[in-house]
């Protein structure tokens, strides 16, 4: 991987996330009308969980590793627990579950990819 493909794994990475965040936020709002905001004061799990996939999304803008990883724990880790628990998702749901997954895999080997590549570049050629 190239630092051009580097960096664009990490731009789609970005905009999975926040399509993440919308899709969730409007399926609570269809689901529950205008009580979701009741429900998101009175679930502060669910605006944990939205705060962190915020900080992730800043951290990929600034093209950390850390947050790449903890966003592809973050999406992964719910989905398997709520598939070994026999809630298997619709196909529609499997199917976008399945592109996300596709980005953010490419956004943690993409942010590895940049920072390494970064580093060697900054060997071989030295400022100043």
């Amino acid at each position: 991987m190239n630092l051009q493909k580097a960096e664009q794994a990490i731009v789609n990475a970005i905009y999975a996330a926040i399509a993440w965040l919308v899709l969730d936020f409007g399926l609570l709002l269809q689901t529950h009308g205008e009580q979701a905001f009741s429900i998101l004061a009175s679930q502060p799990q669910m605006v944990a969980g939205a705060i962190i996939a915020v900080g992730c999304i800043v951290g990929l803008i600034f093209k950390s590793r850390l947050a790449a990883v903890v966003l592809l724990l973050f999406f992964l880790l719910p989905l398997v627990l709520r598939t070994l628990q026999g809630a298997f998702p619709s196909t529609m749901l499997l199917i976008f579950s399945l592109i996300l997954l596709y980005f953010f895999v490419a956004a943690v080997i993409g942010t590895f990819s940049y920072h390494q590549l970064k580093n060697s570049d900054q060997v071989a050629n030295p400022p100043g």
